[in-house]
């Protein structure tokens, strides 16, 4: 079977990851699987790196006309048999492409944003033959905006349990960070949603009320000087020395490996990658109190839920995960078998290529 995946976003995150390593497990397969992406995205970069064939497009809104033969020409020469869309700009062109030239048609969606119900975006997600959401959150906010839930199928984003292993070697020593500091620590993409502002915040709370316990807050991410400056800025002069900007990092077990405590601040979120990569690493976890996270973290088990946007409750969190040695240890290791149960790259795979074949057999 050839897939081409079609992908919009320029910068890296959870989406983009799940393209990658689901090429990269069908490629491993038998199967072929190649990606059209935006021109100089990461997503370019890595899956070259990863020896998976990328066309780079100027995939963008105004492109949409320009793109379609494009596309057509692609699956014609690399004769692919599904078209798998994932982004609103792509999945006009790449669903067009793939209606005009015959192939099965897949719409993944990722995340809660709304759906318009204006008559081109219903048609949109009209044609695809199988629409693959990552979480019942937001397989329940397209039944939302009129998308039958029939249609529907999730098949959440997964974690490699190989490498994202306990046992991986942390970065403590390249970081001169000494063994009795405590690192509260996010590896998710800085944005409005994503919450780290009141993240920030509640790293001075933790100070001013636990003053002689020696926490570093850090980070693993793409910024840039202005942005970084910026979030910096958040934080009580004596405290920034203690934050730690990594920069974008291939070596994410790694990073996990360093931090003694996850904290997950996300407002909205479709799943939430990160989140259950550190969870893979038996990392103990405090997260904000949504609905997608209600649906696999229970309180006190394999996570802590804090309330949502709080600075005040995310300190207080993390404090008495820090405080308490058993529970800290109990939630890490529940939160591996959560991701063994539920999140596993093979269960994905083997999802992913049943909802395929299906398509290809028009049920």
């Amino acid at each position: 079977m050839v897939i081409l995946h079609t992908e919009t976003l320029k910068h890296w995150g959870g989406q983009q990851n799940r393209i990658l390593i689901e090429a990269a497990g069908l490629n491993k397969m038998g199967h072929r699987v190649i990606i059209a992406c935006r021109r100089g995205s990461v997503l370019a970069l890595k899956a070259k790196e990863a020896g998976i064939t990328v066309y780079e497009l100027n995939m963008v809104k105004q492109a949409h006309l320009s793109n379609v033969p494009k596309l057509m020409r692609i699956i014609k020469n690399e004769g692919v048999d599904i078209v798998a869309t994932h982004s609103s700009v792509d999945s006009w062109a790449g669903g067009m492409a793939a209606k005009l030239s015959g192939r099965r048609l897949i719409r993944f969606r990722h995340n809660l944003y709304p759906i318009g119900r204006d008559p081109l975006t219903r048609f949109i997600y009209a044609i695809p033959d199988k629409l693959i959401a990552i979480s019942n959150t937001v397989r329940d906010t397209m039944t939302g905006y009129g998308l039958k839930r029939e249609r529907i199928r999730v098949i959440p984003d997964a974690v490699d349990i190989k490498r994202f292993s306990p046992k991986t070697d942390g970065l403590r020593q390249e970081l001169n960070i000494p063994p009795e500091t405590i690192v509260i620590g996010n590896t998710s993409s800085f944005t409005k949603v994503k919450g780290q502002e009141s993240l920030l915040q509640a790293f001075n709370i933790l100070h001013e009320k636990q003053g002689q316990t020696p926490y570093a807050l850090l980070f693993a991410v793409r910024l840039n000087e202005p942005m970084k400056s910026r979030f910096l800025s958040l934080v009580k002069e004596d405290l920034r020395s203690r934050v730690i900007f990594l920069g974008h990092r291939d070596d994410i077990p790694s990073v996990l490996k360093t931090i003694d405590i996850f904290v997950f601040p996300s407002m909205v979120e479709g799943l939430g990658t990160s989140l259950i990569e550190a969870m893979a690493m038996e990392r103990p976890a405090a997260v904000s109190d949504i609905s997608t996270f209600r649906d696999f973290i229970k309180d006190g088990v394999n996570g802590l839920f804090f309330r949502t946007g709080d600075p005040e409750d995310i300190a207080e969190k993390i404090s008495y995960i820090n405080g308490n040695v058993p529970l800290k240890t109990e939630l890490g290791k529940n939160a591996r078998t959560t991701v063994l149960e539920r999140f596993t790259l093979d269960s994905m795979l083997d999802n992913t290529l049943t909802s395929y074949k299906e398509a290809l057999n028009g049920r």
